[in-house]
């Protein structure tokens, strides 16, 4: 199954519980996406091809949500 549209329109698309990612998140979780997009695209593997197996932008946005969520974890306990 293959689902249209641009890299920020499917990050923008991802629903999650919890918190919402802010907008520097979602542009972090874009970033991400377009790159990985175009490491792919030099095996001939294209976003459509990852929706047949995995949700690569949700998988995107939660790496960064991630990322994010532990620097404010460790700027609050001081690191």
């Amino acid at each position: 199954m293959s689902i249209s549209g641009t890299p920020a329109e499917r990050v923008a698309a991802v629903r999650r519980y919890g918190i919402p990612a802010g907008p520097v998140v979602v542009a972090q979780a874009v970033s991400l996406l377009e790159s990985l997009l175009a490491a792919a695209a030099g095996h001939g593997v294209a976003l459509a091809d990852f929706d047949n197996v995995i949700d690569l932008p949700g998988g995107c946005l939660d790496v960064m949500v991630g990322k994010a969520r532990q620097a404010e974890h460790d700027t609050e306990r001081g690191r």
